[in-house]
């Protein structure tokens, strides 16, 4: 608790009718917040860790969510309970610059005598000693996240970890960013000192939790050789990106401009698949056999059994062969669904023997290629080539372009 949210927060709190109990509400409100700020940080941080490493560790996942989480009730602490306004008063806190105060406060507060027995628990549960306690514990695990995970040394802990605690401490004193218009919570200097020596106590305490976890290097070394090889749901990923950015320009297009309007309700469904193709195929010939979001999760197309370069990939992928593909996923496999329902729903309205048979002769093969697709796919998922047939049709990979080298894909979207 962090700014002597123990004996002058009791002290204050209890004044404006708050119990005792209300400080596991900070906990609480942190655990209840948690999780919808967990989802906004999911997406980007699941982009930098593609971006950066191409895969994503759970280990490193529930470190950097941690933190989080740690930072969030901290500062709950910091602030709450919070009074009513109308009680605070000029009077409610002041500044306490006198260090070591409270622990004059503490020893002139108890009758502490080491070889009695009986003056412990009353020593070591009073208000005070609790208050110095708690505000140590409160920047333990700062430090020791500064260590283990951002590698920072002893002194950028100190400062940091004084620095954390000043902003406690100035949080308070301007009365909650001036919702309050006086202070409700002391400003103590004792409370820097504890918070710091906290933070510095993790510091020091690092290197035994090394023995549990690993290293922040051993953490990188396992995300560069996972990234090595382009998973399933990495390439999805990409995918999905690339086609958030589609559906959207089409959705801007259509309702803020009279572009699609001469066209039919089919027609303009269909344009999304063909400004699909155009996108995925003009991207990668101008951008190296990459779109944007490959680029986010960092893979790249490359043509099979050329060993290229980084910069000059794309050049060795034909224009036509590039073409071909694209052809086949955004204008064939994605939108058959779509092709099916539509010539279900022609067969609906009656149509000719000849047309009818048609209908029936084309919804047939569609049906025929998306199941020729779904066993493809779950026998280049569980085989050695996992490079689907229009990837090996056409002669292409998708590789990896993590830590500036290319490794082939070993993927199967």
């Amino acid at each position: 608790m962090s700014a002597g949210c123990y004996h002058k927060g009791i002290a204050n709190d209890n004044k404006n009718g708050v119990r005792n109990d209300d400080y596991l509400k900070p906990i609480l409100t942190a655990y209840y917040v948690f999780p919808v700020l967990a989802a906004l940080f999911t997406l980007p941080y699941i982009i930098r860790q593609y971006h950066k490493y191409g895969s994503i560790l759970v280990l490193r996942t529930g470190i950097v969510y941690t933190f989080i989480f740690y930072m969030m009730t901290s500062y709950f602490m910091t602030i709450l309970p919070l009074p009513a306004i109308d009680s605070v008063t000029p009077e409610s806190a002041t500044m306490l610059l006198t260090p070591f105060d409270a622990v004059r406060r503490w020893l002139d507060g108890c009758s502490f005598v080491l070889t009695d027995f009986s003056t412990y628990k009353d020593t070591f549960t009073n208000p005070d000693f609790l208050q110095i306690v708690f505000n140590i514990l409160l920047l333990l695990p700062f430090g020791v996240y500064l260590r283990y995970y951002f590698n920072r040394r002893w002194y950028q802990v100190l400062l940091l970890s004084f620095l954390y605690s000043l902003f406690f401490e100035c949080t308070q004193l301007s009365g909650l960013y001036g919702i309050y218009p006086y202070p409700y919570r002391f400003f103590e200097v004792d409370d820097l000192i504890c918070n710091t020596l906290g933070g510095m106590i993790g510091f020091w305490i690092t290197p035994a939790l090394l023995f549990f976890l690993p290293s922040r290097k051993k953490l990188d070394e396992t995300a560069y050789r996972r990234g090595s090889e382009v998973s399933s749901f990495r390439r999805l990923f990409g995918l999905l990106a690339d086609y958030t950015i589609i559906l959207g320009v089409y959705f801007c297009v259509w309702k803020f401009t009279d572009v699609l309007q001469s066209f039919s309700h089919s027609i303009q469904l269909f344009l999304i698949p063909l400004f699909a193709f155009c996108y995925f195929t003009v991207c990668a010939i101008l951008f190296h056999g990459t779109t944007f979001g490959k680029f986010l999760v960092s893979i790249r197309l490359e043509r099979t059994g050329k060993k290229n370069t980084k910069k000059h990939a794309a050049a060795h992928v034909p224009v036509l062969l590039l073409l071909l593909r694209e052809g086949i996923l955004h204008l064939l496999l994605i939108p058959s669904p779509y092709y099916i329902l539509l010539m279900y729903s022609a067969l609906s309205a009656g149509p000719s023997k000849r047309t009818e048979m048609l209908l029936v002769c084309g919804a047939s093969s569609l049906i025929a290629f998306v199941i020729f697709f779904i066993f493809n796919f779950c026998y280049c998922f569980i085989g050695k080539n996992r490079d689907l047939f229009y990837d090996r049709l056409c002669r292409i990979h998708v590789t990896s372009s993590t830590s500036g080298t290319t490794q082939t894909s070993q993927s199967s979207l």
